[in-house]
């Protein structure tokens, strides 16, 4: 099991940025990493989301259940099929004034091939922090500062 923890300042309201987290398939018309989302909603609070996105030298693809928290700024998502054994974690924005913001992401995922782990997952972990890294710089775009 591994965590991938990245957090980024976007010159954006706590809410703007939250709404723009929340817009999956803006995703694929704005981050390179994402080739497809597919968006089915189930209430206000929750969707269920399938990804197909550019991963290390390949594809990788999934489906998740994601939960909307519009009053803590926070979205949560757990793989429910897709290539990786676990995937799961959380979206969680944070206001530092009324024109900033940090967008945290936080998963933890396990590939599910365990002779294969301490090759593969250290490879993958770099590839979710690359892909998260571009996302937010792509949806910000002149916006954002990297805070680790």
């Amino acid at each position: 099991m591994r965590d991938v923890k990245y957090i980024q300042t976007v010159n954006a309201s706590a809410q703007q940025a939250f709404e723009k987290i929340a817009d999956f398939k803006s995703f694929e018309s704005h981050c390179q990493a994402v080739i497809s989302v597919e968006v089915t909603e189930i209430s206000e609070q929750e969707s269920e989301s399938a990804w197909l996105v550019h991963f290390h030298d390949g594809k990788m693809s999934w489906r998740e259940r994601d939960i909307f928290d519009k009053t803590n700024l926070k979205i949560e998502f757990t793989q429910i099929e897709g290539d990786a054994d676990i995937f799961e974690g959380c979206w969680r924005i944070e206001s530092l004034n009324d024109a900033q913001c940090t967008i945290a992401f936080d998963a933890r995922f396990c590939m599910g091939i365990p002779t294969l782990a301490d090759i593969l997952e250290p490879i993958a972990e770099s590839a979710i922090k690359q892909n998260v890294e571009q996302m937010l710089s792509e949806l910000f775009a002149s916006q954002t500062e990297a805070v680790a």
